[in-house]
């Protein structure tokens, strides 16, 4: 039987390293920050000081910073592509850029 490509078992070592520290990262910090702008707008809540006040502006504040959160997390929970479909994109886009130019030179030689 066949041994798989090692290069490509390193590739797919190193990618699987790469999923793991990325989730690690986003994941958990985007849970904090999700925590922090919870609790801006739980204060901003207790607030009461009508329109246009302090409330408002820690409402809205602690809104974005849970969107920003929210990102953060779907930013860890995206897992890239296989090494063996980034080789099979990267060879599409050069096959796709050797045509465009070929292209372009027969069409500056009619001129």
């Amino acid at each position: 039987m066949a041994e798989p490509d090692p290069n490509l078992v390193e590739e797919t070592e190193i990618l699987d390293r790469a999923v793991s520290r990325k989730w690690n990262k986003y994941t958990w910090s985007g849970l904090l920050i999700i925590g922090i702008g919870c609790i801006l707008i739980v204060i901003g809540r207790m607030l009461d000081e009508g329109a246009y006040s302090t409330e408002g502006l820690l409402i809205g504040f602690g809104a974005i910073v849970v969107l920003i959160g929210l990102i953060r997390v779907c930013i860890g929970l995206i897992n890239p592509m296989l090494p063996s479909d980034l080789r099979r994109a990267r060879y599409e886009r050069r096959k796709q850029n050797t045509e465009e130019l070929i292209l372009n030179t027969l069409q500056d030689e009619e001129s």
